[in-house]
């Protein structure tokens, strides 16, 4: 299952930091959301194509 977690998009966590950057702009409580998107692997999406085209 690790392998399948590595290959995957991180979707929730994209989610969550797109909200925080949307809520950010907007100026609303974007903390949260920022710290929630990249506890969940939000930032893994940043390099998840350069990734899956390695393997």
């Amino acid at each position: 299952m690790g392998e399948v977690q590595k290959k995957g998009f991180p979707l929730v966590g994209a989610i969550f930091l797109a909200l925080g950057v949307y809520k950010l702009l907007t100026g609303g409580d974007w903390v949260v959301w920022i710290i929630l998107g990249a506890l969940l692997g939000g930032l893994g999406a940043l390099s998840w194509k350069r990734d899956a085209e390695r393997s």
